[in-house]
C-alpha cells in the first residue's frame, strides 16, 4: 500500500533541489522508518512520529501533504483531513485520489520518484500564497463534496433509487 521507496526517493531529490525542507511522516509504525532514513542520510530533515491520534492539531502545520502508495487505497483519509484542513496535497495515483483532488494539488504516477519530486518541488516553488489559495479551493472541495450532509444525502438519493427500482417504493 504505503510506498516509502519512493517517497524517499523523491525526499533525497526534493531536499537536493530545495535546502529547507522537512517531512513528517505520522502513522502507526513510521517510527520503524528510521533505518532507512539514516541509509538515505535524511535524518535531520525526516521527522517519523508513529502514530498519532491528534491529526487534526498536526495537519494544519503543514505546507504540503503528500501520499505515495502504489496500490490498495480506496479513499484515502489522509488526503481528506489535510484537504479539510487547508493543505494541498501532492498524492500518486491511486484509488480516488485523482477525482478527490482535482486542480487543488498534484497527481503523480505510482512509483515514479522524479515526477512526485518534481510535484512537491513545483509547490514549494509557488510560494505561500499560492498553497493558501490551493488549501482554500481543497478545503472548499471537502465542504461540497464530502460533508457529511452532503454523503448522507447521496446515500439517502441512491437507496431511494435503488428501492424504486426493485418496485418497493
Amino acid at each position: 500500500m504505503k510506498d516509502h521507496g519512493t517517497f524517499f526517493a523523491a525526499a533525497e531529490q526534493t531536499v537536493r533541489a530545495r535546502a529547507n525542507v522537512h517531512f513528517v511522516l505520522a502513522g502507526e509504525n513510521t517510527q520503524t522508518l528510521r533505518e532507512v532514513v539514516l541509509k538515505k542520510g535524511l535524518m535531520d530533515v525526516v521527522h517519523l512520529l508513529g502514530y498519532r491520534n491528534d491529526m487534526e492539531a498536526l495537519l494544519p502545520g503543514i505546507d504540503i501533504c503528500c501520499l505515495s502508495s502504489a496500490f490498495g487505497e480506496g479513499f484515502p483519509n489522509v488526503i481528506g483531513e489535510a484537504m479539510a484542513c487547508g493543505v494541498p496535497c501532492v498524492s500518486t495515483d491511486v484509488g480516488d485520489v485523482r477525482g478527490i483532488i482535482e486542480e487543488t494539488g498534484s497527481i503523480v504516477p505510482i512509483r515514479d520518484a522524479d515526477a512526485l519530486a518534481k510535484a512537491l518541488i513545483d509547490l514549494i516553488d509557488r510560494g505561500p500564497e499560492e498553497r493558501e489559495r490551493l488549501g482554500r479551493a481543497a478545503r472548499q472541495k471537502i465542504e461540497t463534496c464530502y460533508s457529511l450532509p452532503t454523503i448522507v444525502a447521496k446515500y439517502a438519493a441512491l437507496y431511494v433509487h435503488l428501492a424504486r427500482r426493485a418496485g418497493c417504493a
